[in-house]
């Protein structure tokens, strides 16, 4: 039986000034289908499915939504078509609760709020069958960023969508919550919703794709069905050449010189707790820090950096202490640090590329470099204007901004948490390099990941982070799991694999 064309893109261009995002696509959304939409960043990925869904008018050609004659003319109608897109970045009101915040997105909000009340019922009924972990009463400033995505995604199947569009939706979620999230998505599918997933991670294409179409420069350069292209070719048609997908192994350190070192810390903020925390990186050691989402990792990487005050125990960085106590005291310039959520957290978007790659100098009192250009160059960053305001950048090349005044310049401790989140292959093979370049220098890396591949790739070891604590630092010498891993972040028992 055939499916549905739900939409269809039929050579639709969108032009910004005299950049083409998006150039001449054709391109069918099907019921009961997921189609997986690839490309670097810059590809026009976004731009193409924020065309469907009303934020921007076609420059030229046409969008056919079934139904729906007269075509879509903003968000608002998208909505009442049944079309939801979950964004990378989330609208959400932070003070209030995750079942408040639902309540806003439904499309029947009622009147007045109470627990008899239907509406509330029906609104929580995804987020029970999706996360029921997840308390309906807490504020959604004290969720874990996967867990704001997946109130994000409950808001969008609320309305009850025929089509839904997922723009990266694992890039922040764990092994196993993604796991779920494609289960789900493969249950939305079987019910007849066709799914959009704009993804840069070809697991995701493996475990949920129906159809793959992939994007370059803003043209969408081959439509296949899973199956039908290696996994290599998609990345050679994502890229325009062949990359190879590989991580170097974590270079022995003998007797490695105690350089970043955490003491029996203890802090909280914001429903998060460390708990005696005790952990120590060597000059040239790159150690991994891996854990269920909400386990305390913002909260360690705050701690460290000096943004948050620790209660007990001490952060030293070559014996300096740098852990902040009072909220007058500033913090030490010597670590790199590339934090999660680069947007909110590490820039300022009015001020240009040239005066966000200065923050750390203006800061300390010093004069700046002069060496903007050449370290948008070297990092990618794309337009390389260092006039142009950060705000304009796109969110892969905000990040790519970020780890360029981190890691451009050598530094005695590097603090990445999820430095790759949201980033195209190139881009993450990019900054990885320039990570461990700084551990072959002799930096101390302390490396906050989702991707237990890459952790076990180039980690030298992995810590484990459960309920605020330390639960085990596993030595990388081969022989570690992702199953060992995985047991230890979710507290399980750990199956020996002679049995």
């Amino acid at each position: 039986m055939m499916a549905d064309v739900l939409a269809h893109f039929e050579k639709v261009t969108r032009h910004f000034g005299d950049l083409v995002a998006v150039d001449a696509a054709s391109l069918e959304i099907r019921s009961g289908e997921v189609l997986a939409v690839l490309g670097e960043n810059g590809a026009g990925k976004s731009t193409l499915m924020k065309l469907l869904y009303g934020v921007y008018p076609p420059t030229s050609g046409k969008i056919t939504v079934k139904d729906c004659p007269d075509g879509i003319s903003g968000p608002a109608e998208a909505l009442r078509q049944g079309i939801g897109m979950v964004f990378q970045h989330f609208s959400q009101l932070p003070a209030l609760s995750v079942r408040d915040n639902l309540l806003l997105a439904w499309p029947k909000t009622p009147f007045w709020k109470s627990p008899r009340n239907r509406a509330t019922g029906d609104v929580l009924a995804k987020l029970r069958e999706l996360a029921p972990a997840i308390d309906p009463e807490t504020a959604v400033h004290d969720l874990s960023v996967g867990e704001q995505q997946i109130v994000e995604l409950v808001k969008v199947l609320n309305i009850r969508a025929r089509i839904v569009i997922l723009d990266e939706p694992t890039s922040v979620l764990t092994p196993a919550e993604t796991d779920r999230l494609h289960g789900f998505i493969r249950q939305l599918a079987a019910d007849g919703v066709a799914v959009v997933l704009i993804t840069h991670k070809l697991r995701d294409v493996e475990a949920c794709a129906d159809r793959i179409a992939v994007m370059r420069r803003g043209a969408i350069v081959d439509v296949s069905h899973r199956g039908e292209r290696s996994m290599q070719e998609i990345v050679t048609l994502m890229m325009g050449k062949t990359v190879d997908r590989n991580l170097p192994s974590p270079q022995p350190v003998r007797n490695p010189v105690d350089r970043l070192v955490l003491k029996n810390v203890s802090a909280e903020a914001s429903g998060a707790q460390l708990r005696d925390v005790t952990l120590t990186i060597g000059r040239g050691e790159v150690v991994g820090v891996a854990g269920v989402a909400g386990n305390g990792q913002t909260l360690l990487a705050e701690v460290v950096a000096g943004i948050r005050p620790v209660m007990e125990g001490d952060v030293l960085l070559d014996g300096e202490r740098i852990a902040r106590r009072q909220p007058g005291e500033t913090l030490s310039t010597r670590l790199g640090y590339i934090p999660e959520q680069p947007r909110e957290n590490a820039t300022v978007e009015q001020l240009s590329l040239a005066e966000n790659l200065a923050l750390r100098d203006l800061a300390a009192g010093h004069r700046t470099s002069g060496t903007s250009i050449e370290l948008l160059h070297a990092f990618n960053v794309n337009p390389p204007i260092p006039g142009k305001p950060a705000g304009t950048l796109s969110g892969g090349n905000l990040q790519k901004l970020v780890s360029a005044r981190e890691l451009g310049t050598p530094r005695p401790a590097i603090l990445a948490c999820y430095p790759t989140m949201g980033l195209d292959l190139a881009a993450i093979e990019m900054v990885y390099e320039h990570i461990f370049a700084q551990a072959a220098a002799g930096a101390a890396v302390l490396w906050i990941s989702e991707d237990l591949d890459d952790l076990l790739a180039a980690a030298h070891r992995i810590a484990v982070i459960r309920e605020g604590a330390i639960v085990a630092v596993e030595k990388n010498d081969g022989t570690l799991t992702r199953d060992r891993i995985g047991a230890l972040m979710a507290g399980m028992p750990i199956v020996s694999e002679a049995a």
